[in-house]
This record gives structure tokens, C-alpha cells and sequence, in this order.
């Protein structure tokens, strides 16, 4: 069962539906299936750079393998840093800066944004924070194109909130249009040009996709991945008032209703969300995709 309160929800475990999951991959004709990079196919605090583990690696390329199956990489990092990752697994697609570049399987790398005049903005963000942050030597600032990074390698808990406080003081003293968002990560902290989400990039990926016929899954672990799991819902046509989760209605009102769009958020325990179902951490996605690696290249 699953509780709503101001529109979120508190998920059920995944294996609850492991049958549900395999009815609805029979039922499918194609799949996409979206997965955030830090957090849940690597640990969130793994290094800068770090890869997923060869059987990982080996699970996704035979789900790149399967013709109906469209497998996306989502991520705040750039789409070279994750090309550099796992760029040998071929017909693989890359959704990065937070949904600000998108690269098809073997097509060129897109950016459905213009940042416009927020790109001189952002060089003057990066040179603001250079000048008063950049001496500081566990502080590392990265101009993303889109964003400018800041990440705190700081041991001194202090020392991150007065470097956050500064970096978060210079947006709001330079950003006078607000055209500019900030987002607290784990050791990071980002100012982004506002108004485009990893939600809006996976709504523009979906954009030709039969709700009918396609099964779309995506798997991600922190809040901006909130934003994803709502574009699927209305994807799917969960955004429709008094309508479940599951999309779309069944004919017979004794049939079980199949799953078009499974939004997985990962987590420790469940908690409010717009997800439908959750894992419990790194392990528990890998297990999952090696469950989908066992049941798409036999259905579909």
C-alpha cells in the first residue's frame, strides 16, 4: 500500500513487485531505463572518477545489447567524464550536467538549454569565487558550463559552512535577475542556470516514446532525481488528478493493472517521495539490475 501525503508517498520495497516488474517487461515493447551515477550505480562517496565494478559494467552492456532496450546514464558530471567511465559499452546514452547535455546512444553530445546571458553570469561567479575561495587548497572550483561547482574536500565541518555561506552570499550578490538556482549536495554545492532539470531531459528523451507500448524505469538516490520521477509520472500519466500510480487503466476491473513508468528512488529506508518503489542502496541496484538483465533479454 502506498500513503500519499502532499502528493508524495511512502514507496515499497522492490521486491514486493518482482512479479509486477516482469508483467510489465512482457507487456512492453520497449524499454528505457534511466540510471543516476553517484549514489546509485556507485557509492555517493566514491571519488571523483570512480567506475562501476566490471559486473556492473558487464550487466549494463548486455542491456545495451538487447535492440529494444534504450539505457541512459544520468548525472551532474559532464558527459566526457562519463564517457571516460564506461565509454567501451557500446549503444549507450548519457544524460549530464544535470540534464543540461544529452548524448544518444552513438549520436552527438545535444544542449536543449541556451544558458543565454546567464553564461556571463557564471564566468563572473567562477572568478568571484576563485579570488575569495580558490587560495583555500580543499576547495575545488569546476565551471560545468551550465553550473558552477563547488566542492568541499574540507575535514573542518566549519570551514565547509563558511565556505558555503561565502560561495552561496556571491550568487546572491551577483545574480540580481535570478537567473540562477543553487543545490547542497553531499560535499557540493551548485549554482545552476534555473528553469531546466534532470526531469526536463528525460521528458525531452521520452519525447517520441508510446506510453502504451514502452516501459520506462528510473533509478536515482538524491533530490533532484524527485524531478525525474514526476516527469515520468506525467510521462506515464500519473499527473492526472485521481489517477494511481500505475499507468494505464485496465479494461476488466479484476485485471492487475500494469506498470508503464517505475520511478525507484534509493535510499536506507523509505521515505517521502514521488517514487513508487525503493532499494536499499548500491548493492540492492545491482541486484536489481541483474534481475531486468535476466528478464529483458528473454522478453524483450
Amino acid at each position: 500500500m502506498i500513503v500519499r501525503a502532499q502528493s508524495l508517498s511512502y514507496p515499497k520495497h522492490i521486491s514486493e513487485d518482482v512479479d509486477l516488474l516482469a508483467m510489465a517487461l512482457g507487456s512492453a515493447a520497449r524499454l528505457y531505463l534511466f540510471l543516476d551515477y553517484g549514489g546509485t550505480l556507485v557509492p555517493g562517496a566514491a571519488e571523483r572518477g570512480t567506475s562501476p565494478g566490471l559486473d556492473v559494467l558487464d550487466m549494463l552492456e548486455q542491456l545495451c545489447e538487447v535492440e529494444s532496450c534504450s539505457v541512459f546514464i544520468v548525472s551532474g558530471r559532464t558527459v566526457r567524464e562519463l564517457q571516460s567511465a564506461m565509454d567501451h559499452i557500446p549503444n549507450l546514452g548519457f544524460v549530464g550536467q544535470g540534464g543540461f547535455e544529452i548524448r544518444r546512444p552513438d549520436g552527438p553530445t545535444v544542449h536543449p538549454v541556451d544558458p543565454g546571458t546567464a553564461d556571463t553570469l557564471l564566468h563572473h561567479l567562477e572568478l568571484e569565487a576563485h579570488r575569495c575561495l580558490g587560495p583555500c587548497p580543499q576547495i575545488e572550483i569546476e565551471n560545468r558550463g551550465f553550473a558552477i561547482t563547488l566542492h568541499l574536500n574540507c575535514d573542518d565541518r566549519a570551514a565547509e559552512r563558511s565556505a558555503t555561506q561565502h560561495f552561496v552570499g556571491l550568487v546572491r550578490e551577483l545574480d540580481v535577475n535570478r537567473q540562477l538556482e543553487v543545490l547542497y549536495g553531499d560535499g557540493v554545492v551548485e549554482a545552476r542556470v534555473a528553469g531546466w532539470h534532470k526531469g526536463d531531459a528525460i521528458t525531452h528523451i521520452l519525447a517520441d516514446a508510446d506510453p502504451n507500448e514502452t516501459l520506462a524505469i528510473y533509478i536515482g538516490d538524491d533530490v533532484t532525481d524527485e524531478d525525474a520521477f514526476e516527469a515520468l509520472s506525467l510521462w506515464s500519466g500519473d499527473g492526472e488528478e485521481d489517477k494511481p500510480w500505475f499507468v494505464p487503466e485496465s479494461d476488466e476491473e479484476d485485471d492487475e493493472v500494469i506498470p508503464r513508468a517505475l520511478p525507484i528512488l534509493v535510499a536506507p529506508e523509505p521515505r517521502p517521495t514521488t517514487a513508487s518503489l525503493f532499494v536499499r542502496g548500491t548493492g540492492e541496484v545491482h541486484e536489481f539490475l541483474g534481475s531486468l538483465v535476466a528478464i529483458a533479454t528473454t522478453l524483450l
